[in-house]
């Protein structure tokens, strides 16, 4: 084996067993493939290879380093969205929030593959988190114009996945239409991001953009 794919499996490993040893689990095809996206964007980034990234600009302490900083984000996200209160939303807000979300959604599936959302802000499960919760407060309401009170956390998870979601698009990193061609994707983009900005002025504490 040689010496660069040795570290490469040490650096994983270190990864799975520090995180055994906080107490969690993580797959180990997870972090190979997080390993290998990081090498290969600061070798695009300062022109070098791949290899010498490994060599030289991988300490041998990363494995244990990024997974105590993961582990602690997680913990702190955690409780993040457990100390979020509940809040009464209108009806066309909550409407307005699923749209959102589904949007996405979408643009998440659809670029999912052309364009790597390189920040993984964007969490997929807890945006369909979000949308469950969003639904089942519109389910239980009472038919009539009163607001609907939303549960603390969907409003985080809410907030979390339109914020993501408002900066990849920002950023030109999603795209209604990541063919490569112009396909009038770009206005189409620009209006759904005035509308996500929009929308995330519909949840509570949130300042104008």
């Amino acid at each position: 084996m040689s010496g660069s794919k040795k570290k490469f499996r040490a650096l994983v490993s270190d990864f799975v067993t520090t995180t055994a040893e906080l107490g969690a689990t993580i797959d180990p095809k997870i972090v190979t493939i997080e390993l290998r996206q990081r090498i290969q964007l600061i070798a695009a980034q300062i022109g070098v290879t791949e290899a010498t990234v490994l060599r030289n600009h991988m300490p041998d302490s990363w494995g244990r380093d990024m997974a105590r900083q993961t582990y602690r984000q997680i913990q702190e996200h955690d409780a993040h969205i457990d100390a979020a209160p509940d809040h009464q939303l209108p009806l066309n807000s909550v409407g307005r929030l699923i749209a959102a979300l589904s949007q996405g959604l979408l643009f998440h599936t659809v670029n999912n593959n052309a364009t790597t959302d390189l920040t993984n802000a964007f969490n997929p499960k807890e945006a369909a988190e979000a949308l469950t919760g969003l639904g089942m407060a519109l389910c239980a309401h009472p038919d009539d114009n009163r607001p609907v009170t939303i549960a603390g956390n969907v409003l985080a998870w809410t907030k979390d996945a339109l914020v993501a979601f408002a900066d990849n698009l920002a950023h030109q990193r999603w795209s209604s239409c990541p063919c490569g061609q112009d396909c009038g994707q770009q206005v189409t983009d620009e209006g759904v991001l005035r509308a996500v900005r929009d929308d995330l002025q519909l949840l509570p504490g949130t300042t104008p953009a």
